[in-house]
Formats: C-alpha cells, sequence, structure tokens
C-alpha cells in the first residue's frame, strides 16, 4: 500500500476544509433563505413602519418561535397603491407577490373585496370581541373577514394661528366658511384622486350638504386654494409652514403639527357643522406567499399591544420607543383602560352630542368614488389657475355670490352621474372621453364667466 506524501496529505486536508466550510456556508444560507419576509405595501410614513416592525419582529418571536423580517413597499398615496395593485393582478392574477395591504382609508376596501383581490383573515375570538362592528353607523371590520379597520380617523381644520392673526383672517369653525372670499390664496387641499382620505372629506361634504350645495362648497374652496397638493400630507405641512392659513386634513396629521409646533401656534379643530369617522383598514391580498404569517400581523397590529402604538406616547410602558404616532386605535378597551394617553376629550364610541352627526354612507362613496374623483379633478383641479383667475375678478368686481353659484354648478347632475355609473364609466375608453369633455366644458364655463366679469 502507498502511503501518501506530505504534499498530498496538505493538498487532501485543505481540500476538507474547504469542502466542510463550503457545505457550512451553504447550509446556513439556506436556513436563513427559510426566515419568512412578509411582503407589506402601505402608504404610512416611516416612524409607523419603523415602530410596527421592530414591536412585531420582537413579538412575533416569543409567540410563534420563528424569525420574520418585513419588506415595505410604498409606491404612493393611496389612489396610487390602488392603481397599482389592480395594475399588477391584471397580469397575475393568482398573487402579486405581496402579503398585505396596510393603511389607504376604508372606501378601497369595498372594491377589492368585490374584486376578489382579498384574503379571508382568521382572527381569535378575543380580538374580533375588543373591536365593536360598527361606530356611529360605520363598519369598523368587514363581517366576513376581508379587512379590518385598524384605526379611526376624524377630518377637520388646521389653523394656523400666527399667520390667521398677523393677516387679519377669518377663523373658519365650519366647512361651508372655508369658501370666504377673504381667505383667498390661504386654504390649503389635496387632489382627491391620490389622496383617499381628502377623498373621504370631500365625499362628506357631498353628502352632508347634498350635491348641488356640496358642490358650492368644494368650489368655493378649491377657489380659495393657492396651491394644491398631491398627497394628504401636503396640506397641513404648508399650513404649518406658514404657506397657507388653514387646511383640511385628518385629524393625526393634524394633531402631529400642534403636537410638533405648539397649541399658541397652530389648532386644530373638528368643524361645527359635522364629523365623521373613518376607519383606516388593512388586509391580506390574494395569493399572498405567507398567509399564517400576514394573518399574524393582523393578529398583532389589532391585538392590544399593536393598538397601544398607535396612541401612547413615545416612551410609555408600551408605547412607541421614538415616535408618538398619535392615531385613534379600534379597540374600546384602549380609552377605558388608558385614559390619560387619549388625545381627545372622549372615546370615539361616545357620541358627542355637542357635534352635528351624519351616518356617511361608505358605500355610496365606494360606489362613486373613482367618477366623483374625476369630476372634481376636471372641474377644479386640472382647470384650477383658470378658476382662480375667475375667483379673484370676482371678489374685484365684488360678485363673488353670484359667481359662487356659476362656478360650484356641478358638470353633471347626480342623476346623470348615477346613470354613468350603470354604463359608460364602466368602459376605461368612455372613461377618458368623459373626462376630456368635463375639462373642455370647465374650461369654456370659465371663459364666459371671465367675460361677463370683465364687462
Amino acid at each position: 500500500m502507498k502511503l501518501l506524501s506530505i504534499k498530498e496529505i496538505l493538498c487532501f486536508f485543505v481540500f476538507y476544509i474547504f469542502f466542510f466550510h463550503t457545505s457550512f456556508f451553504l447550509s446556513a444560507t439556506e436556513s436563513s433563505s427559510q426566515d419568512c419576509v412578509l411582503s407589506i405595501i402601505t402608504p404610512h410614513p416611516e416612524n409607523t413602519r419603523t415602530e410596527f416592525e421592530a414591536q412585531f419582529i420582537e413579538w412575533h418571536q416569543k409567540k410563534y418561535g420563528r424569525k420574520i423580517f418585513l419588506d415595505w413597499r410604498n409606491v404612493g398615496g393611496a389612489s396610487d397603491i390602488i392603481r397599482f395593485i389592480r395594475s399588477e393582478f391584471a397580469a397575475k392574477p393568482d398573487g402579486i407577490g405581496l402579503d398585505i395591504i396596510f393603511g389607504c382609508g376604508i372606501e378601497p376596501y369595498y372594491d377589492l373585496k368585490r374584486e376578489g383581490l382579498l384574503a379571508f383573515c382568521d382572527l381569535p375570538d378575543d380580538i374580533l370581541k375588543a373591536i365593536p362592528q360598527y361606530c356611529q353607523g360605520i363598519p369598523i371590520w368587514d363581517k366576513d373577514q376581508y379587512w379590518f379597520g385598524c384605526t379611526i380617523a376624524s377630518f377637520g381644520i388646521l389653523h394656523n394661528l400666527r399667520v390667521i392673526y398677523y393677516n387679519d383672517l377669518p377663523l373658519a369653525s365650519q366647512w361651508k366658511e372655508l369658501t370666504n372670499p377673504a381667505l383667498c390664496d390661504w386654504i390649503g387641499i389635496s387632489d382627491p384622486r391620490n389622496s383617499g382620505s381628502m377623498y373621504t372629506m370631500l365625499e362628506a361634504i357631498l353628502q352632508f350638504y347634498g350635491w348641488e350645495e356640496g358642490w358650492k362648497i368644494l368650489a368655493g374652496i378649491a377657489a380659495n386654494t393657492a396651491t394644491i397638493g398631491r398627497y394628504a400630507t401636503d396640506p397641513p405641512r404648508q399650513t404649518t409652514y406658514g404657506d397657507t392659513a388653514s387646511s383640511i386634513c385628518i385629524d393625526f396629521y393634524g394633531s402631529t403639527q400642534v403636537t410638533a409646533v405648539g397649541k399658541t401656534n397652530m389648532s386644530f379643530i373638528i368643524p361645527k357643522d359635522f364629523t365623521i369617522l373613518s376607519p383606516d383598514g388593512i388586509a391580506m391580498l390574494k395569493g399572498g406567499k405567507n398567509p399564517l404569517e400576514a394573518n399574524h400581523f393582523i393578529e398583532f397590529v389589532l391585538g392590544e399591544k399593536g393598538q397601544k402604538l398607535w396612541m401612547f406616547p413615545a416612551g410609555a410602558p408600551g408605547g412607541p420607543t421614538q415616535s408618538t404616532l398619535l392615531r385613534m386605535p379600534v379597540r374600546e378597551n384602549i380609552y377605558r383602560d388608558y385614559p390619560e394617553y387619549c388625545p381627545l376629550e372622549n372615546s370615539p364610541y361616545i357620541t358627542n352630542n355637542s357635534k352635528v352627526q351624519f351616518k356617511f354612507n361608505n358605500f355610496v362613496s365606494s360606489r362613486r368614488r373613482s367618477l366623483v374623483s374625476a369630476l372634481i379633478g376636471t372641474q377644479l383641479i386640472d382647470t384650477h389657475q383658470e378658476l382662480r383667475k375667475v375667483w379673484k375678478a370676482a371678489i374685484q368686481t365684488s360678485k363673488t355670490k353670484e359667481v359662487l353659484i356659476q362656478i360650484g354648478t356641478p358638470l353633471i347632475t347626480e342623476k346623470e352621474m348615477n346613470h354613468l355609473l350603470e354604463k359608460e364609466w364602466q368602459d376605461p375608453l368612455q372613461q377618458n372621453r368623459l373626462k376630456v369633455l368635463w375639462q373642455i366644458k370647465a374650461q369654456e364655463r370659465y371663459q364666459t364667466i371671465l367675460k361677463q366679469l370683465s364687462r
């Protein structure tokens, strides 16, 4: 038997070490690849994502004994996200590589469920029992468990008090007071085609005041706006910077600005004419790669630990570690058990009789959302420069009351809108044709009014 030389032994030893370490590396890589990566599409800002990611990972490891990672996807505002989801499912109907949609208001969830793009989420009974199914007539979670509200939002007006007092501007306390000509160039809104929350606020005005009167208010608000933001975060930011005096926004955007700048500088109010509550949703998407872990994430968000993150101040036991999120949770017991952390005078589940309440119709809002958003866009936003010229001319000639009626007349009646929804609006080509037609009609209207005022 031939003995191996020292050189051959060394070569064999090097090969063995190389093979062992390579196998170990591949094994470790394969093991790490087994860790779950949960894909979540959301419009939520970075501070919200950061707080939920850190605490969910820790909670999941303790409860389920498995390491998990979160892959956040952000493609813009609520409308951008819904368009993206639909576009992706059109090309990949069995699944789009995303597990969860988190945020975007609540109206889109009605459509996504009807279109079969959401998945059933099986939550423990103790979580469902802790969350009322309705609040002021508004569903908080879907009876079939395809979507759930994870926070509740109210809407109001954010004021920059220093700007208002310095420029001797009126302090609006009702939605309709935002049409006051004295506020020309001082109001902030965003495009409802890109912002689900802005659409809800404008739709609520149409529902409360009615189609005809509601459009006058929308037109007056838009006419008083110098520039229109793209997303819901733009108007409150502009107001904080002093570019506008007042803006329409969600409560937590307003509260965030007041907290940051101080109550002597900023004020967020719930308008006296009416207020509504609207959930912000979460759901599992059809065909997600990790349905079990997606179910776990929703369980965490709706459980007491996740719900505390929304309302508790940063640093409070059980609260966020870095950023106070200033959102209203959906679990009723959070308000009862921790009243010291509640940003409101009372729980939203306790009706405030000092405010006018009305039952916001989510079904109507969802059904006509794309059409109403397009109508607002063509009549008030894409033609905004023409609208502002008319409004400024009306102010100069002291004819704002007459002109508000003219610019606030909707391009179509409510009956015509319902007829379009049944047939023509279902065809994308017809949608585009109508949008072009409405924009032309709006431009012609403004040109006619401008000529009348210049005589």
